[in-house]
């Protein structure tokens, strides 16, 4: 897995009814983004410089970037924030057979009592097997460009 400490985390909020618009205007822009994993009404567009700790600028051409991709659908950039370093050791989880990520995050450095528990209560809750359950490294790395 790559280390995705440093990722520039950018969160944007705005109408419900354009979210979809907002999501492909990101992508369009060359954005890696995504329904944010924590707050389902708001959009994660991330980006990566190579560094741990990146600077203050490029987290502001982040956002700057982020924020003119969606002008025109009422979204705006809510926030910036930078990944700590155990975010290297999150797995998002899927569904083996459908490919269906299951909305939820699993930090392979906690406790594997907790490991187990998270993974069996996600697969109570969508009425599978713990089996059924496939840990992927994240995808999501994007390199601003000027």
């Amino acid at each position: 897995m790559d280390d995705v400490r440093g990722t520039v985390d950018v969160g944007l909020s705005g109408p419900t009814e354009n979210f979809d618009q907002a999501l492909a205007a990101l992508r369009d822009a060359g954005i890696t983004a995504d329904r944010d994993v924590f707050q389902s009404d708001m959009i994660s567009a991330r980006f990566h410089n190579g560094m741990d700790n990146p600077p203050t600028a490029f987290i502001a051409q982040c956002s700057a970037r982020a924020g003119e991709a969606v002008v025109g659908t009422g979204f705006m950039v809510e926030r910036a924030m930078v990944w700590a370093s155990n975010a290297a050791t999150r797995q998002l989880a899927y569904n083996r057979h459908t490919g269906e990520w299951l909305g939820q995050v699993v930090d392979t450095d906690a406790p594997l009592v907790m490991r187990e528990e998270q993974l069996q209560d996600l697969a109570d809750q969508m009425g599978i097997s713990v089996t059924d359950i496939e840990l992927r490294d994240p995808d999501y790395l994007t390199v601003p460009t000027e």
